[in-house]
C-alpha cells in the first residue's frame, strides 16, 4: 500500500476504533458526549494532519460525535466501510477491497439458496442444477468478496446475473463474477443502457453528488460490464428446471425489476423495500416513482412470498412479516401522493405542501418505516417535481437575483457580515434551521471571512447532531462543513 493511503486510511481507523471503544454499550446520547469528550480536539488536529486531501474525512475526525450520525443511515441495513462507501466505484483501492473481504458473510435462506450480506448491500444467489443464478453484484470493490463468499458454498459455475437496476452498489461488482466464469449471461431492464450512459456523461457531476473521488468515475464504456440481454416489461427464463420471473416495475429508478422464483416462493426485492423509509426521495438524484413504487409492493404480496432475500438489511421468512411490512410501505407512498396532489389541486405553495405532510400513527411508528435516509416531506419533494415545474410558487423566484446578490443585500440590511454572525450564534440556541439560513447567507455573501467559515462549522455541526437528521441532509451538512474548513486549512497554510 502506498504510504499516504497508510497514513490517510490508518487515521481515520484510528478514529473508528478508538470511539467503537467509547460507544459499546452506551445509549445515542452517551455516544455522542463520551466520544466528543474522550478524544481531545489537540489528539484530533495531530491525527487529522496526516489524511491527505478529503477534508470532508478531515472533519470527522475533528468531530468524531458526528461519525456515529453518519453511519446510522449510511449502511443501509448492512455493515458500513468508510472505505468502500467513500470508493464504491473503485476496482483497485485496496483498503475498500479489504473491508469487503472481511465484512462479508454468507447466509443460507432456504434451500440451496443465500443472501450474500456485503458492506451496505446484499447479493441472492440460487443454486441449480444448471449453475448459480446470482442477483446483483454490489459495488466495484465488494465484487471479490462476493465470489470469494459464493465459491465457500458452490463451485457450480455463475449461470446467469440478474442486475435489478444499474446503481453502483447492484451492478458495479459484476467484473469479478466475470472473470470465475466468463461464460455466464448478464440480463437486466432494458432502461439500464440509458443509465450506464449518462453516468458517462456525467462523470463529475455523480462524484460531486454521490461523494466520490472524481478519479475512481468510469469514463469508458469498456470500464463497465453491460448487460448481454435486456427486456421492457417481464421476461421469463427457465434455469436447470426451474423459472425466474423478472419483472419490471419503475420504484428508485426507471429501470428497476424484482425477481420472483415460484417454485421456491423466493423473492429477490432489489430496492423496493430497505427495512426503513426508503430512499425515495433523494434530493441528490434523479426522479423516483412513489406511485409505482406502491404498486409494486402490493404486486408483490399477492405473489405470497415464503422467503424475502432484500437488497438491503436481512431476510425474512415469515410471509405474514413480508406481507405486513410491504402493504405498511405501499400504503404509506399511497398516503404521501394522496396529500401531495390534494396540496397541488387546492393551490398550495409548495412549500406549505411539503410541510403540511402527515402519516398516521400506525404508519410513523412502524418498525420498518423509521425515517432514517429521508422523511415523508422528502418523499414529497419528489412528487412535486415528478408532477409540476421548476418554480416554488414565489414570484420573485420566477427571475431572481442569484444567492450571491441576495445574501450581500441581507448582509447589508443585518449591518454588517459580523452583526450577521451574532445574530446567527443566537438564532442557533432557539432555532438551528433559521441559523442555518443565516449561515448559508453569511457564508455566500463573504466565504472568506474567518467568523463566517466558523459559523458555517459550527452551525451545520449542531444541525448534523440534530434528531430530526435524516442521513441525506446529514451528508449535505457534513460537505457544507468541509467547504468552510477548506478555506480556513487554506488562509493557514
Amino acid at each position: 500500500m502506498k504510504v499516504k493511503h497508510f497514513l490517510h486510511y490508518g487515521a481515520v481507523a484510528v478514529v473508528f476504533t478508538v470511539v467503537g471503544i467509547f460507544i459499546a454499550d452506551m445509549s445515542p446520547a452517551e455516544r455522542v458526549r463520551k466520544a466528543s469528550d474522550q478524544l481531545q480536539s489537540t489528539v484530533l488536529e495531530k491525527v487529522a494532519d496526516k489524511v491527505s486531501g478529503d477534508t470532508r474525512e478531515r472533519v470527522l475526525i475533528e468531530h468524531p460525535s458526528l461519525i456515529s450520525r453518519v453511519m446510522e443511515g449510511g449502511s443501509f441495513g448492512g455493515k458500513f466501510s468508510p472505505n468502500i462507501a467513500r470508493h464504491m466505484f473503485s476496482r483497485d483501492f485496496q483498503p475498500a477491497i479489504d473491508d469487503a473481504h472481511e465484512m462479508t458473510t454468507i447466509e443460507p435462506v432456504g434451500e440451496r439458496m443465500w443472501l450474500v450480506r456485503m458492506p451496505i448491500v446484499n447479493s441472492a444467489v440460487f443454486e441449480t442444477d444448471a449453475g448459480l443464478v446470482v442477483v446483483d453484484t454490489g459495488m466495484a470493490p465488494a465484487g471479490p468478496a462476493l465470489l470469494a463468499a459464493i465459491r465457500s458454498v458452490s463451485d457450480k459455475p455463475v449461470h446467469t446475473i440478474i442486475l435489478t437496476h444499474g446503481h453502483v452498489d447492484h451492478a458495479y461488482g459484476t467484473y469479478a463474477l466475470m472473470e470465475d466464469s466468463p461464460e455466464a449471461e448478464v440480463i437486466a431492464h432494458e432502461n439500464i443502457i440509458p443509465r450506464f450512459e449518462r453516468y458517462l456523461k456525467l462523470p463529475a457531476s455523480l462524484a460531486h453528488y454521490m461523494s466520490q473521488p472524481l478519479s475512481d468515475m468510469p469514463r469508458d464504456r469498456s470500464e463497465l460490464v453491460w448487460p448481454d440481454r435486456v427486456f421492457s416489461d417481464r421476461l421469463e427464463i427457465n434455469i436447470g428446471g426451474e423459472q425466474f420471473v423478472l419483472q419490471h416495475r419503475k420504484g428508485e429508478t426507471d429501470d428497476q425489476l424484482y425477481v420472483w422464483v415460484p417454485g421456491r416462493k423466493a423473492l429477490a426485492s432489489a430496492d423496493y423495500y430497505q427495512g426503513f423509509l426508503p430512499n425515495a426521495g433523494n434530493g441528490k438524484r434523479v426522479q423516483r416513482y412513489v406511485e409505482e413504487w406502491a404498486f409494486a409492493m402490493r404486486e408483490m404480496v399477492a405473489l405470497q412470498p415464503h422467503y424475502l432475500l432484500p437488497a438491503h438489511g436481512e431476510a425474512i421468512v415469515d410471509p405474514d412479516v413480508i406481507s405486513n411490512s410491504f402493504l405498511a410501505l405501499a400504503e404509506t407512498f399511497e398516503t404521501i401522493t394522496e396529500q401531495t396532489l390534494a396540496g397541488l389541486n387546492k393551490g398550495l405553495r409548495k412549500d406549505l405542501i411539503v410541510d403540511s405532510i402527515n402519516l398516521p400513527e400506525h404508519l410513523a411508528s412502524h418498525p420498518t418505516l423509521e425515517q432514517k435516509y429521508v422523511s415523508p416531506a422528502d418523499i414529497s419533494k419528489m412528487l412535486l417535481k415528478q408532477y409540476s415545474g421548476w418554480w416554488n410558487d414565489i414570484p420573485s423566484h420566477w427571475s431572481p437575483a442569484n444567492y450571491t446578490q441576495q445574501s450581500e443585500a441581507i448582509v447589508g440590511l443585518a449591518g454588517g457580515v459580523e452583526a450577521l454572525v451574532t445574530a446567527a450564534y443566537e438564532a442557533k440556541q432557539q432555532d438551528i434551521v433559521i441559523a442555518s439560513h443565516m449561515a448559508d447567507w453569511a457564508w455566500m455573501a463573504e466565504p472568506e471571512h474567518p467568523q463566517v467559515q466558523q459559523l458555517v462549522i459550527d452551525v451545520y455541526r449542531e444541525r448534523i447532531l440534530d434528531p430530526s437528521s435524516n442521513t441525506q441532509e446529514i451528508l449535505a451538512y457534513l460537505d457544507q462543513m468541509a467547504q468552510a474548513r477548506e478555506r480556513q486549512l487554506s488562509t493557514v497554510q
